[in-house]
């Protein structure tokens, strides 16, 4: 699995988008406690560059992409409303 981007499930809990390496099936995973904060955010950068083919087939199946003019969000769902204090 490489992980390919990020998205928000339905109840606003941050989930890691992850497309199969073999079969290209994409899945999504919730985010561990002890994941890198700054790899994750760097996924956004990550999601812009995404072929159509693999944008449209999220899209068919309900998953919202987050892009890098999401950072605010995303940053908020994983340092909390206070995140600016972790960026110094």
């Amino acid at each position: 699995m490489e992980p390919i981007g990020l998205t928000f499930k339905n109840d606003g809990e941050l989930m890691i988008v992850h497309r199969c390496l073999n079969c290209a099936k994409i899945s999504c995973n919730r985010i561990a406690g002890d994941d890198n904060t700054h790899v994750i955010t760097c996924l956004l950068d990550k999601s812009g560059s995404l072929e159509n083919e693999t944008v449209t087939k999220m899209s068919g199946l309900g998953i919202k992409l987050l892009i890098q003019d999401d950072k605010q969000e995303v940053l908020t769902g994983l340092l909390g409303y206070d995140y600016e204090k972790y960026l110094r």
